[in-house]
């Protein structure tokens, strides 16, 4: 039986300057993190640690992933490349009643690949251009006494990306959602999920094993 994660997505305010992201980055460094640590359809030596916290700013998403393995790689740098073979982590998200649910996907270098679709089989490429709103910061180091790589992936994803639906903000709305990491060419491949899935061949695309998540609404503050 599925007893998925649910999600509070809280409302945070940030700066509009050019050191949003890490701003919000530490903002989100004091939130609860998040465990992606179900191990899927593969016996992993060494499995990753992977975690992350989530919030919102009205008209943003904030997603900050941390992540600790034995391998790395972040050969693909072209927007809507198959990031998914890289070092990768996944937000996957349908908004609302829609059956639909959009995959956004980011090597640790931050390239992200991004499609819309009800299923595995009938995805759409988004637009480039939309995509090419996201902001993310990246930082790896590696970890000389446990002999692994560290890094994490500060991200900030528009309401316009989300290109098939007409909303100006977050606050209020209710979505499913799952987190993923994975590695395809990496030299331990692996499937992590925040929430399990529950099929014998690897499948991302079954969003019959989302969580629910609801974004927080905010208090307009109102000078008399």
């Amino acid at each position: 039986m599925n007893n998925p994660n649910n999600l509070i997505i809280p409302f945070i305010s940030y700066p509009q300057g050019g050191d949003m992201l890490t701003v919000v980055g530490a903002r989100l460094d004091r939130f609860g993190k998040h465990a992606i640590s179900h191990a899927l359809w593969l016996d992993v030596p060494h499995k990753p640690t992977a975690r992350f916290a989530m919030a919102h700013g009205r008209d943003m998403i904030f997603l900050k992933y941390y992540v600790s393995e034995q391998h790395i790689a972040a050969v693909y740098r072209n927007t809507n490349d198959p990031v998914y073979k890289d070092t990768c982590v996944e937000l996957f998200i349908g908004f609302e009643n829609d059956l639909n649910y959009y995959n956004l996907e980011f090597n640790c270098a931050g390239t992200v690949l991004g499609e819309y679709g009800c299923g595995k089989a009938d995805r759409k490429l988004l637009d480039r251009n939309l995509l090419g709103l996201i902001r993310t910061e990246a930082a790896v180091r590696f970890n000389q006494t446990n002999q692994l790589f560290e890094w994490e992936l500060t991200i900030a994803i528009p309401t316009a990306v989300f290109e098939f639906h007409q909303f100006d903000d977050f606050a209020g709305k209710a979505c499913r959602l799952n987190f993923f990491k994975c590695g395809d060419d990496l030299p331990e491949p692996h499937y992590l999920a925040w929430n399990p899935i529950h099929t014998v061949a690897p499948d991302f695309h079954r969003p019959e094993f989302f969580g629910a998540g609801l974004f927080e609404r905010f208090e307009m503050l109102v000078e008399l």
